[in-house]
């Protein structure tokens, strides 16, 4: 068997960690908002975002699992996300930039923002 193509996994892979970092922010954000004494103002909006977060996380994993994708290990290193997964049985490494996902991030949130305010 060979290695899915990179065209293929490495994409889906990126919206789960940045749907994966978004959520983790998100409740971060909404526990600090707690601790400022603004929850009852800001915390329903931050949870509603998380959960949209949650959920797009939870589809992009998923897809890569359709995809023979799994993740192993994550870590921060010295500015750098490195992913390490398993793909059909061979070992794949994606490194990204800390701030290239940060920006992401931002994008998603404020697409989130989007469709929260449909709803």
């Amino acid at each position: 068997m060979t290695p899915l193509s990179e065209e293929k996994w490495r994409p889906v892979l990126q919206e789960c960690i940045v749907y994966d970092l978004l959520f983790k922010a998100l409740m971060a954000d909404k526990e600090k908002i707690g601790e400022a004494g603004l929850k009852l103002r800001y915390g329903p909006t931050l949870e509603k975002l998380s959960l949209l977060a949650e959920k797009q996380h939870h589809h992009f994993r998923r897809e890569l699992g359709k995809l023979g994708c799994k993740i192993l290990t994550r870590e921060n290193r010295g500015g750098f996300y490195v992913v390490q997964c398993k793909v059909r049985g061979f070992i794949q490494e994606a490194i990204y930039w800390g701030e290239m996902l940060q920006s992401e991030c931002e994008v998603r949130l404020l697409k989130l923002i989007g469709q929260e305010n449909q709803l």
